[in-house]
């Protein structure tokens, strides 16, 4: 206890007794090291909570139940759905049919998915209907329409990646054709556009389920896939387990006749729905590899600046406390010749860099946490995923301050440890 007074009263002399722009400078350059500490990583949490949210949002929603290995599409899907919403931890769910591969507009013709969905329920577990920028969403029992994404239509927005490879020129009211699996095509009207900011999720064109089974009955209580939204907080693995044990394995039903007198009409998917054999139920996680690497990417990235970010504090501390030690030189030797041990000296420069490195974090804590985070919520960042946000987390904030202290006690234990290896006589007789 009694080094640790000692070492405590030599701290606050040196810090009380040092040069004011000296000790302001270090202060500043902590804060600035602290900030980007949290600054940098908490943009790309920001971008990663982004990609993950689209993922769930637009693409895969929490969970996607498809057909075993023995089926091409899940039959019952009714009764199906009926016992997927009555499941504990299920907000909602919607089914979809897979009908074609083609979409053309005069001269350009490209390959993306036309999927046939209800509006009501798909509006409920995604949010790609509230992301319409021309015209408008799909109703339920609309026939002779699409909608689009801005990846298949263009719509003149020469910014939109992969732009080149749309039709370009599309807007809400043009007609367009699309291909079935069979190989029929027909003319559409494109009733609206819409723009998820989520590239994955923009190259879809979607129909309604009603017009779906107008043109192939036999698809009737049958999908390709059905998607499932949770309910916050639940357990997405557990409720995947659930849904998978209420698939009525083998019991799908065969496809619903065509009305009699009509003439047969091409199936939109060129084969009969088979009565599912068993289903399969794959989270978000599961099914997003090629956005985990993404993410995986943003992650190695925020490693490397945080360690950039460390190095630059070690150096700051380190160089002050080098400067500090050898103008002190003399002092020190006087300080050992009364008898002041070697530890408490050694611990007052531990210490002070610590008062340096405290005084810099608590002043950024409260520019990051009151200014920075609020002006960027306000003007978010443009990113290719959409606008991004700072994501920092009361955790990640304590983290930094560890590593921050603790890397400046390092840094600032060589140098002292340093002088206090000196010969006395060479330190009372330096320079």
């Amino acid at each position: 206890m009694t080094g640790l007074r000692v070492s405590l009263f030599l701290a606050a002399r040196s810090v009380a007794r040092s040069n004011y722009g000296i000790a302001w400078a270090t202060a500043l350059m902590m804060l600035l090291i602290y900030v980007s500490l949290l600054f940098l990583p908490s943009l790309i949490q920001g971008a990663i909570n982004r990609v993950n949210e689209q993922l769930v949002d637009t693409l895969t929603s929490n969970i996607v139940i498809t057909p075993g290995s023995k089926s091409t599409s899940i039959g019952d899907v009714n009764d199906y759905l009926a016992a997927i919403r009555r499941t504990t931890g299920v907000a909602d769910a919607t089914a979809v049919y897979h009908v074609g591969i083609e979409v053309s507009y005069g001269a350009s013709t490209g390959s993306w998915s036309v999927i046939a969905i209800d509006p009501a329920s798909y509006a409920n577990v995604f949010t790609t209907p509230r992301n319409v920028i021309d015209g408008g969403p799909l109703t339920e029992h609309a026939t002779g329409q699409v909608l689009l994404g801005i990846g298949i239509a263009g719509s003149g927005e020469t910014s939109v990646r992969g732009y080149r490879a749309s039709l370009q020129d599309v807007f809400a009211g043009d007609r367009v054709s699309l291909t079935f699996i069979g190989g029929r095509s027909a003319p559409f009207t494109v009733v609206g556009i819409y723009d998820n900011q989520f590239p994955q999720s923009d190259n879809n064109a979607f129909i309604t389920l009603y017009e779906a089974q107008r043109l192939d009955p036999a698809i009737a209580n049958h999908a390709t896939a059905i998607y499932v939204r949770t309910r916050p907080g639940a357990d997405v693995n557990q409720v995947a387990r659930r849904l998978t044990a209420l698939a009525p394995r083998g019991s799908g039903t065969t496809p619903a006749p065509r009305a009699s007198g009509t003439t047969p009409a091409p199936r939109a998917s060129g084969t009969t729905p088979a009565p599912h054999g068993g289903v399969k139920a794959l989270t978000s996680t599961d099914l997003g590899a090629a956005v985990q690497d993404q993410v995986a990417t943003y992650r190695l990235i925020s490693d490397i600046l945080k360690v950039i970010s460390l190095l630059m504090a070690a150096i700051t501390i380190f160089t002050i406390t080098y400067i500090d030690v050898v103008h002190r030189r003399r002092q020190i030797g006087v300080e050992r010749a009364i008898g002041i041990r070697s530890v408490p000296i050694v611990t007052s420069y531990v210490l002070k860099a610590w008062a340096y490195a405290i005084a810099g974090i608590a002043a950024g804590f409260v520019i990051f946490r009151f200014a920075v985070v609020p002006f960027v919520s306000s003007h978010p960042f443009q990113f290719p995923d959409g606008p991004v946000a700072l994501a920092a987390t009361s955790g990640e904030m304590i983290r930094d301050l560890v590593f921050l202290v603790v890397v400046a006690a390092l840094a600032a234990l060589a140098p002292a440890l340093r002088s206090v290896r000196i010969p006395i006589l060479d330190s009372i007789w330096a320079p």
